[in-house]
């Protein structure tokens, strides 16, 4: 059997895309060794890190609030949502411009200043800026990146390699210190376009020139620039299957041995980076974690004591059809990927002390025209679901809350929060549960029964589709500003409609003559009865709680009714008081699935 070559999705600053092979692994029992000693980190947060969208293919995708400049909404808000779920560490590539015939093209600080000098630190994210392929342009086929293997001087270096270590001065000089580190290269032992523009003939950077050019930029920059971290490697993972050997490890070992590492190692006791990193894509955690370990006995062997960084790792997972009611129940492939985030991050965490931050790749779904890369955390759609220029985190895949619960557990809305500093006549909070109450869902919540109606709010307000939703014990609160200032401002969430999914209610035949005490809805074919359509007609009718979508039915001893965004249920213990129909807990009930927080 040949060797098996994985190449994950990513867009190149060519413009090319790159074809998508899925390899499936099973996801295998942990078998794992006794935890090792805790890593030291002052904030247990940035060991967190995610692939996010780079600012250069943001530029000019909309004109219309944005011209000349890139999408600020549609980073905001991806910075927002990388946030919110914990993420400390954002990983983007700089690209140059491929608009000059001659000459290895520029960086247009423009399409760069704004997302690593103004949003991505308002959110508090640090920034691994990756210094690819792409920061030497070649419209000016000098420049191509096969060059980089051209034969060296003497010293080691060919017109490749010394123009990609001044584009690496000239981003260190305009940024400083505000991006916290850099990768050199990505991928540089099994490169794809290297690959390409050799027609196959070669796919690794020569591990003397790569050993070079690490020394070269570790020794021009770190001492102008020692907070900021330099980070070697981006080995991809490269498994020859035919002789049983990771080639991405001997080809490091071969960098390890190059005589521009050597020297600087001779001269100054250490290595010329911070950090060695790889995205050791398709193993299971058992495989990951072993790996990990072979790679540390890897530096050891040469005494490098410098941290690993996984800065690419992932699972692909396509979400579900959009559904009316909002609430999603996860795919197969989702749940695959939640169980495999878990795995990767509390294996590495707790057993592998000396990986001292994980990337997950990636944020978002990325592609365009109804097809999509499945590989990230959110699909980005606006509000007639398409992937639009200002559209917003919809909806979330469960590994999202998976991540969330690992890095910011605070964060999230089922999270209780103190009481508001600003508690006054239109703010409520609930000790009860550790929510809050505020207009518009407040005075909502108090005119129509409160809290024996709804019950307890159960999180804080959070946004589905662009569109604030708070749950309580028994209902699911929708904000539409749209109708603002009408008794439409506020709805019910079609909860109804999500817990009966699957359940058929056959449709009654209507009534040959008018019943009294009943009512019949030819809509859904079904009756509301006495107790129950009392309850329903003085509690906001329509409106409030839909159509009757099943007839009385027996459930659990209980005699209930099912409404499209409720549960009726009678209680005879209650009968002659306010309390003899109540609505079912189904926010509760909505709560315990995984489908809820998308």
């Amino acid at each position: 059997m040949g060797r098996v070559r994985i190449v994950k999705p990513r867009a190149l600053a060519r413009g090319v895309r790159v074809c998508l092979i899925l390899l499936v692994v099973s996801i295998l029992p942990l078998s794992l060794p006794e935890p090792a000693a805790a890593r030291d980190l002052s904030d247990p947060q940035d060991f967190f890190g995610i692939v996010g969208r780079d600012p250069w293919y943001e530029y000019n995708t909309n004109p219309e609030k944005f011209p000349n400049d890139v999408n600020r909404t549609f980073l905001d808000n991806l910075h927002a949502g990388m946030a919110e779920m914990g993420a400390r560490w954002v990983r983007v590539e700089f690209h140059a411009e491929y608009d000059e015939p001659v000459g290895p093209g520029r960086i247009d600080w423009a399409k760069h200043d704004w997302y690593f000098l103004d949003s991505a630190p308002r959110y508090g994210l640090k920034t691994l800026a990756v210094l690819g392929t792409g920061i030497v342009a070649d419209l000016d086929k000098t420049y191509q990146f096969k060059h980089i293997n051209d034969k060296p001087d003497s010293d080691g270096r060919n017109l490749y390699s010394r123009t990609y270590v001044q584009r690496v001065h000239e981003i260190l000089d305009h940024y400083g210190d505000a991006i916290e580190a850099y990768e050199i290269l990505n991928e540089p032992n099994a490169n794809q376009l290297l690959h390409w523009e050799t027609n196959g003939r070669e796919k690794a950077v020569n591990p003397d020139i790569y050993g070079q050019i690490v020394t070269d930029i570790y020794t021009n920059e770190k001492a102008a620039h020692p907070s900021v971290q330099f980070i070697a490697g981006s080995l991809l993972h490269d498994h020859d299957v035919q002789n049983g050997r990771d080639e991405h490890f001997e080809w490091m070992r071969k960098v390890y041995e190059s005589p521009a590492v050597k020297r600087y190692v001779k001269e100054h006791g250490r290595y010329p980076w911070d950090g060695i990193s790889i995205h050791p894509y398709y193993l299971n955690p058992t495989q990951l974690l072993a790996h990990m370990e072979e790679l540390r006995s890897l530096q050891e062997s040469y005494g490098d004591t410098t941290p690993i960084w996984v800065t690419e790792i992932g699972w692909p997972a396509e979400p579900p059809e959009w559904t009316s009611f909002g609430i999603m129940d996860p795919t197969a492939s989702e749940q695959e990927q939640a169980d495999y985030l878990y795995a990767v991050y509390t294996t590495l965490r707790d057993q592998a002390p000396y990986v001292e931050r994980v990337f997950w790749f990636k944020y978002e779904d990325f592609g365009g025209g109804g097809t999509y890369a499945n590989w990230g955390l959110v699909r980005l759609r606006d509000s007639s679901q398409r992937y639009g220029p200002d559209a917003t985190p919809w909806p979330r895949k469960p590994a999202f809350s998976v991540y969330q619960s690992l890095a910011r557990p605070d964060r999230a809305p089922t999270a209780p929060v103190p009481p508001p500093p600003d508690i006054g006549e239109r703010v409520r909070y609930f000790p009860e549960t550790g929510h809050t109450l505020r207009d518009p869902f407040l005075r909502y919540w108090e005119q129509y029964g409160g809290l024996a109606m709804f019950g307890f709010p159960k999180t804080e307000v959070f946004y589905v589709q662009g569109r604030a939703v708070q749950y309580f014990e028994r209902a699911r609160f929708e904000y539409f500003p749209e109708f603002r200032g009408t008794p439409y401002e506020v709805q019910f969430g079609l909860l109804g409609r999500y817990v009966t999914r699957g359940r058929e209610f056959p449709a009654e035949p209507p009534p040959e003559k008018e019943e009294p005490g009943r009512r019949y809805f030819p809509e859904t074919g079904h009756y509301i009865s006495f107790g129950f359509k009392d309850y329903w007609e003085k509690n906001g009718g329509l409106a409030m709680f839909g159509y009757p979508i099943s007839g009385e039915i027996t459930e659990n001893g209980r005699t209930v009714q099912y409404f499209e965004r409720a549960r009726f249920e009678w209680h005879p213990e209650n009968k002659g008081t306010p309390y003899e129909v109540l609505l079912g807990h189904l926010g509760n009930q909505v709560l315990s699935t995984s489908g809820w927080y998308r």
